[in-house]
């Protein structure tokens, strides 16, 4: 007897059971919609995914659990259009999981079927791919990027295995190198090498295989459109087979042709002289140090010549500058054709060239006479006229010029690369002093003296610092001897030596840049006694003199300073004289005139001193706002016994009295001297006849008419 109708109904829900077990039991969605896109069946992945059950989902579409009404639009007509066509198709989908809102990606085979009131339905059984989904996506931004990043950096990629001997390229390895992909591109790429630098690319890949030491190197590369490249090459291994051989090579290329062309102008301009192409200090300190050690190595004595042009300023000041920009580079050329190929040939700046001459001798003495031949030579070459262009349409010059030239020479470790250079100035120095277009050898007294007048320099500063310098007073006189005025002298209070007399300091501030500071001292130190004189009625008439130097006028803030320290001091400015010499005018005549004259427009005068010992033209007392003229003490000490002297100063004299100038005469020694000046015509008179220059303290007395003794030939009250 068969199973019962019961038993049968009950064995069909048990298999029905199960089968829900099962399907509920797969961890990936599995459902079923119809046409509406309304659920009909939903295991329970499916629910979890909404937050719900399974029964609750059907009848209901996806938006009503989502809440996102278009993702539920496309879902229905996308069922829709594969139930029309009653195919099963696989796609690729997106779906929000309510519980973490996270979107999940899917890969579904959606399977078309009738029911069984033959009405459309769907079936989905889909497989959750979002971590293959994003690793895809991880994968694909990274290519990108790495693409974006080679692109950017300008490089291109390359993989070897050396099994299959396999070599992959990136396309911008391609756009470098100009070769397309292909199973022989890399032996065609090693054979595009500048045959110079294929041993070192092999031996450094050899080096890469055998040692594993890190492929680098940069080479030039001879493109298929024949355009010759720089590349910078690197790469490393990657992955090594059972053995552990290198088995995976990889690396990256790159163009560096600018970069090469960039960096051999940024070494030409940190290494060469712009203007004439020779090397320049920086580069001459490293060839000096090479000199010294192939000198230590060969034991033989080399040189140094120090070349000067002599009076090159005349060029540039007569011509302009670009003339005496053509003059360096013929020269430049010639001095460069003079010496051997190792040898060097640099421009120091400006006018100035040194040449290092390597291995000249073992014998010092003859590595000398070499030195000085090729220096004879040099300056023979130099004097040969140079054809220059001028602007503005002038025509050609032909220009000489001369040369003074210091030499030095070097043994095995007896000089530094800096004291050959002041060694070799030193001996320009010499050469110079000898009248220029000479050519000297370093002479140690010569080093005495410079070493001497160094130490000199440095007391001065300290003695400036610690104000050891004092202003003596030499009175001048006018024609009834009364006192009037006062030229204000400096002098040095030396700590240990006592008080120094000028003629061994004044050459070494005039030389050196201490000449400002004292200038600006000395005019401090005159405008303070003068302020006190003037506060006293005794001494109000008196008036101060003092010396400035042409550096000073020079000097960019002269007129500033000058302004500024005489108006600190408060003083009565008409009372102030500054002296000055013709030399000022060696500068920009314009702008020495015009500096004197906003000074003059200040309420300060102008002497002019040592008149008549220079080139003394007419044609300064007519431009120059000069207010007095002094002659020099070389006329008045002579002018009894020498009558072209005397000759002289009456007509210094009479040109003062011409053109309304002042004139001072120095060096009255004997009262004959004054009663001769007198009968001249002569305004002021200053010598030793009436006294040396004194403190103030003592020159106060001569004011006073307390001063001890007889000057002049009377008594000190009879000169008042």
């Amino acid at each position: 007897m068969g199973d019962s109708p019961q038993s049968q109904l009950d064995a069909e829900r048990e298999k029905n059971r199960l089968l829900s077990d099962i399907v509920n039991a797969i961890p990936e969605p599995i459902l079923a919609k119809d046409w509406d896109g309304n659920f009909v069946f939903a295991n329970s992945y499916v629910a979890r995914l909404y937050g719900t059950t399974p029964e609750e989902m059907i009848g209901k579409e996806d938006s009503y659990f989502t809440g996102n009404k278009e993702q539920g639009r496309f879902f229905k007509e996308n069922v829709q259009s594969i139930m029309s066509r009653f195919e099963p198709e696989t796609v690729y989908e997106d779906s929000t999981d309510n519980n973490t809102g996270e979107i999940r990606h899917y890969q579904s085979l959606k399977i078309p079927f009738k029911n069984r009131n033959g009405d459309l339905n769907i079936a989905v059984i889909a497989r959750d791919i979002t971590d293959i989904t994003e690793l895809k996506n991880l994968a694909e931004f990274n290519s990108k990027r790495l693409e974006l990043v080679l692109a950017v950096s300008r490089e291109g990629m390359w993989d070897w295995n050396t099994e299959t001997n396999v070599v992959l390229f990136s396309k911008g390895w391609e756009k470098i190198t100009g070769i397309n992909r292909s199973k022989g591109s890399f032996s065609y790429f090693m054979s595009r090498i500048v045959e110079d630098d294929k041993q070192r690319v092999s031996d450094a890949l050899e080096a890469l295989l055998e040692k594993n030491i890190p492929y680098d190197i940069e080479f030039r590369f001879k493109r298929p459109d024949g355009e010759v490249i720089w590349l910078w090459d690197r790469g490393s291994i990657v992955e090594h087979d059972e053995q552990g051989k290198p088995l995976l090579l990889a690396g990256i290329v790159q163009d560096v042709t600018q970069q090469k062309i960039n960096q051999s102008k940024i070494e030409s301009l940190a290494f060469y002289d712009s203007l004439t192409k020779l090397p320049n200090r920086a580069l001459l300190n490293d060839r000096l140090g090479v000199a010294l050690d192939r000198c230590r190595r060969s034991g033989k004595c080399g040189a140094v010549l120090f070349v000067d042009l002599d009076n090159f300023k005349n060029l540039n000041d007569t011509y302009g500058h670009q003339a005496g920009d053509d003059l360096l580079v013929v020269l430049g050329a010639r001095l460069n054709s003079l010496v051997r190929g190792d040898d060097t040939v640099a421009r120091f700046g400006g006018d100035e060239f040194v040449i290092v001459l390597n291995e000249l001798a073992s014998d010092p003495r003859k590595a000398a006479a070499k030195a000085k031949s090729i220096a004879q030579d040099i300056q023979f070459s130099v004097g040969e006229k140079v054809s220059i262009e001028l602007n503005n349409n002038r025509p050609a010059i032909d220009y000489a010029i001369t040369a003074s030239i210091g030499i030095t020479i070097f043994e095995p470790g007896l000089n530094q690369a800096a004291e050959l250079l002041q060694l070799a100035d030193l001996a320009l120095y010499q050469a110079k002093s000898n009248g220029r277009d000479d050519c000297a050898i370093f002479d140690p007294v010569i080093h005495e003296e410079i070493d001497k007048t160094t130490r000199l320099e440095n007391e001065l500063r300290l003695s400036l610092v610690q104000g050891d310098f004092v202003l003596h007073y030499q009175p001048q006189y006018d024609a009834d001897r009364n006192l009037v005025s006062a030229e204000a002298l400096i002098r040095w209070a030396h700590p240990e030596r006592g008080l120094v007399r000028p003629r061994d300091f004044i050459a070494a501030v005039e030389q050196s840049n201490l000449i400002l500071p004292v200038g600006d001292w000395v005019l401090a130190e005159a405008c303070k006694q003068l302020k006190a004189w003037q506060s006293d009625s005794r001494y109000q008439h008196l008036c101060i003199s003092i010396n400035t130097s042409a550096r000073q006028v020079w000097s960019g803030d002269f007129v500033k300073n000058v302004k500024k320290i005489v108006s600190e001091s408060g003083i009565d400015r008409s009372r102030l004289k500054l002296e000055i010499t013709e030399t000022v005018l060696l500068g920009d005549t314009n702008e020495m005139i015009e500096k004197l004259n906003e000074l003059v427009a200040f309420g300060l005068s102008f002497s002019l001193d040592d008149f008549g010992t220079g080139y003394s033209s007419l044609s300064y007392l007519k431009h120059l706002p000069i207010s007095e003229i002094k002659v020099d003490h070389s006329f008045t000490r002579d002018l009894l016994d020498d009558e072209m002297d005397m000759i002289m100063v009456k007509s210094i004299i009479d040109l003062g009295k011409n053109f309304g100038i002042s004139v001072v005469a120095e060096g009255v020694e004997k009262e004959a001297h004054f009663e001769v000046l007198k009968g001249l015509g002569c305004d002021l008179h200053q010598g030793h006849y009436f006294s040396r220059p004194v403190p103030v303290s003592e020159f106060i007395s001569l004011v006073d008419g307390t001063a001890g003794g007889t000057l002049g030939g009377l008594s000190s009250r009879g000169r008042r």
